[in-house]
């Protein structure tokens, strides 16, 4: 073999495996199981909070996976609203924060009139990066979380004594 075919069969089996490596890395799915997910109404939105391990969190940075909190049908039904979640203060990937707990909370807003016309709603992660493959969650139901509002109980009324 000549000293110039040599080359060309170097080149192109390097941008071969390269490529190979690429369709691996890309073909990935990483598939964490959040923990819980719940919601409270606020203004004219729906707060939705899921809650995933750290390494989980931990992962999505490493692999710089974009996050979207979906919102779905329990039941089954295909349709679904996707939020643009920022995870406690920063965004995965790139938001470098120190984890300091076992556990880390992915917020997101979604319009309340959205929210109504999921019966029974379920939250799903999804998203994934360029060459660093895909995410997709497990199903998990959301229950609501009834916060103290204008006509708690235990809040001082003007007619109380002080």
């Amino acid at each position: 073999m000549t000293a110039p075919r040599r080359k060309w069969y170097q080149k192109s089996m390097s941008a071969f495996l390269l490529g190979a490596c690429l369709l691996v890395l890309s073909g990935c799915q990483f598939r964490p199981q959040p923990l819980s997910a719940f919601a409270y109404n606020e203004k004219e939105d729906v707060v939705v909070k899921v809650v995933i391990r750290s390494a989980d969190a931990k992962i999505i940075e490493h692999r710089e996976l974009y996050v979207g909190l979906t919102i779905v049908n329990c039941d089954g039904a295909l349709d679904g609203f996707p939020a643009d979640p920022p995870i406690e203060g920063g965004r995965i990937p790139g938001y470098n924060a120190q984890i300091p707990s076992e556990t880390v909370e992915i917020t997101a807003r979604v319009p309340a009139h959205i929210y109504a016309k999921y019966p029974l709603p379920c939250v799903i992660l999804k998203g994934g990066g360029y060459f660093s493959g895909t995410i997709e969650s497990t199903m998990v139901p959301v229950t609501r979380d009834s916060r103290a509002g204008p006509n708690n109980s235990f809040q001082r009324t003007r007619y109380a004594r002080r």
